[in-house]
């Protein structure tokens, strides 16, 4: 009997570092890497087998790996995962000069794109807001370069499991929330 090859998180971290290694452009870096993380979402039971998931709850995140030769703008990129509450939301953020991978492992996540709209784009002052959304489920990626902005929202109507790309540890580097409501920026809290 033959057994088949599965891709492994090994295999899949030896091939970003790989995508690191052979160029510095940040969008060919997060399309490589994001059609890895496609590959080993479609492997059954790899992240129940790495963190040991219960059938229910989990909450929380957990790191899958930390590299510390490669990533951008420098060394430290991480992959790590998100067991997310029903509804449970992130603030519009970007993600400053990193790049980030999301991977929907089980359940559903919203993806909402931001960008500032200025006077003569429908508003009469400078405003953050909304321009866009899409839905990703199970086994789906979708990647956000340096300066997107964006916010995701659990919608499965139950728990969520998202597995995480940065290219650099996003507590290393500075990067900002935005507020619609009175249109201000802060710097989020590393």
């Amino acid at each position: 009997m033959t057994q088949t090859a599965t891709y492994t998180v090994e295999a899949f971290v030896e091939d970003v570092r790989a995508i690191f290694a052979s160029t510095e452009d940040p969008h060919a870096q997060a399309q490589g890497a994001a059609n890895h993380l496609k590959a080993l979402l479609a492997v059954p039971g790899w992240l129940e087998e790495k963190l040991n998931i219960p059938g229910e709850g989990g909450y929380g995140r957990f790191e899958l790996h930390l590299d510390e030769e490669y990533g951008l703008p420098g060394p430290g990129f991480w992959l790590m995962c998100s067991i997310q509450t029903d509804g449970q939301e992130s603030p519009v953020h970007d993600h400053g000069v990193a790049w980030v991978i999301y991977g929907v492992y089980e359940g559903a996540i919203e993806q909402s794109k931001w960008r500032w709209f200025y006077k003569g784009e429908g508003v009469e002052s400078t405003q953050i807001k909304q321009f866009g959304k899409f839905i990703q489920n199970d086994r789906t990626v979708a990647f956000f370069l340096p300066g997107e902005i964006h916010k995701t929202l659990n919608v499965a109507g139950g728990r969520s499991i998202v597995v995480r790309l940065e290219s650099q540890k996003l507590d290393r580097i500075t990067r900002y929330q935005y507020d619609p409501i009175d249109n201000s920026v802060k710097v989020m809290n590393r």
